[in-house]
């Protein structure tokens, strides 16, 4: 972003932190994010199977794909896991393919493997492989996607709400008027879904915004196509949100080839290394740290508790985030959400560094 624009972002967002400082209500506090899973003598309900030991365990994962850097970050988190606690960990690839999805999940009920994860392109759609694997005795997980069968549980993230902040933020920067552009992944995942309908509750405050949004599949090279197709449609377009950071990197390839580098604001979403990098150097304005790694190392943690038989007392499970701005925008951030989580480019390194300090029980395999 050049310095002009930045200056101007600047000034635009004191006067943001001004105004909402003083005339602005306090936002509600967003409900606290879930721990990590308790571990076998914490408060969770065990069922009457003692489960599985040690490294006859065995997870099946089907992710999306396994190309996008964040997939490709989470299986280094969760194979991290799968050494520390000596289990073994099966991941496919549905390549973006919702009916490989299924089949790729009925392969592992009929392996009998001990626990299945998945990342769905359709929560809804995987109800009855879901119900098949129950009735295996499989107990499931489903990464970003509300399944509603009583041995699947949910771990997401506060998307929803970091979302609406997020559009609020590009809002108030923007003084209200603009066009903006909104990426997301595809409808049918949970993840996709509340990124998507939280940027919509929060621009939805700016009647003088125009708001154009297309899906771009998880997938770079769409995404890029996606923004150059809007870039050359709306020469007006002010600001872009992309909700996956992988993608916002191809987007912003986009922006350079149309010339507008350093005219838009561009806001994203997971806080890969690159992404963190963007927003320090002042091409990003803001960006929300999941932490891929620490995601991936969280449910193979969690699926080798349900291995072992227990069952965490909550089915939907919130893993914390944190918003990435610069110090610049911390008071504009501040204001419009002063219950978030802020933290700078070098404090989001650290964070994203020290997930298996914060997850790793040595008890855990008893």
């Amino acid at each position: 972003m050049g310095k002009s624009k930045i200056l101007k972002i600047v000034v635009a967002l004191c006067m943001v932190a001004a105004l909402l400082a003083a005339c602005a209500s306090p936002a509600p506090a967003p409900p606290p994010a879930a721990q990590p899973p308790a571990a076998a003598n914490g408060t969770d309900t065990p069922e009457t199977d003692a489960g599985t030991a040690g490294g006859d365990i065995t997870i099946g994962v089907v992710m999306i794909d396994m190309t996008n850097q964040f997939f490709v970050d989470l299986i280094e988190g969760g194979n991290l896991a799968a050494a520390d606690y000596g289990v073994n960990v099966i991941w496919q690839s549905a390549d973006g393919n919702f009916d490989n999805q299924i089949a790729l999940m009925e392969n592992f009920i009929a392996q009998g493997v001990d626990v299945i994860i998945s990342d769905p392109l359709d929560s809804v759609g995987l109800t009855p492989v879901k119900e098949q694997a129950s009735a295996a005795g499989i107990p499931t997980i489903t990464m970003a996607g509300y399944v509603d069968v009583p041995t699947n549980f949910t771990t997401v993230y506060n998307d929803l709400e970091n979302s609406r902040i997020t559009a609020q933020l590009i809002g108030y920067t923007l003084g209200g008027e603009g066009t903006v552009a909104l990426l997301y992944g595809n409808r049918g995942n949970l993840v996709s879904d509340l990124r998507r309908e939280g940027f919509h509750q929060g621009i939805a405050d700016f009647p003088g915004i125009t708001l154009i949004e297309q899906p771009m599949n998880w997938d770079p090279p769409t995404g890029m196509q996606v923004a150059q197709d809007m870039l050359a449609a709306n020469p007006d377009l002010a600001a872009i949100h992309v909700v996956s950071d992988a993608v916002t990197l191809a987007v912003h390839q986009a922006v350079i080839l149309a010339g507008r580098d350093g005219d838009i604001i561009i806001t994203s979403y997971d806080g890969n290394p690159d992404g963190i990098t963007m927003v320090e150097d002042g091409v990003y304005l803001s960006n929300v740290l999941t932490g891929a790694r620490k995601t991936g190392y969280w449910n193979i943690h969690l699926a080798i508790q349900l291995a072992q038989g227990y069952r965490p007392s909550e089915r939907i499970m919130n893993m914390d985030t944190h918003f990435i701005v610069n110090e610049e925008t911390f008071d504009a951030l501040r204001a419009i959400a002063p219950h978030a989580s802020l933290i700078t480019p070098a404090e989001a390194r650290v964070i994203a560094e020290a997930f298996r300090d914060e997850i790793f029980d040595p008890n855990l395999m008893g």
